[in-house]
């Protein structure tokens, strides 16, 4: 069977009430399902460790999708990519310190 290389982009944003983070996870998911073809999008709950050593609850978006790109042969473009979700994500959410964007190698089974 062969395989179909492609690069997952994986966005993790915090779940909190105000505004402008569920306008975010919004706007990034039609981004992505526009550019792509599709999204996913999971709310989901983890944990924390504070600076003072507390465990915390975590509430947080996860949106993914896999990208037509190869690893190794697109990375520039991979890294163009990531950059520019870093961009998105820090003028929409001034303060906010904690969404961490992945990105990775998969293959699919055709």
């Amino acid at each position: 069977m062969p395989l179909s290389e492609k690069v997952r982009v994986e966005i993790f944003i915090p779940d909190l009430p105000e505004p402008m983070y569920s306008r975010l996870v919004e706007e990034l998911g039609d981004e992505m399902t526009f550019a792509f073809g599709g999204c996913t999008t999971i709310q989901g709950s983890g944990k924390y460790l504070e600076d003072e050593g507390s465990i915390l609850p975590d509430r947080v978006n996860l949106l993914f999708t896999d990208v037509p790109l190869r690893w190794e042969a697109d990375r520039l473009a991979i890294e163009r990519y990531a950059n520019i979700l870093r961009g998105i994500v820090a003028d929409a959410l001034l303060k906010e310190e904690s969404v961490l964007i992945a990105l990775y190698p998969v293959s699919h089974a055709r």
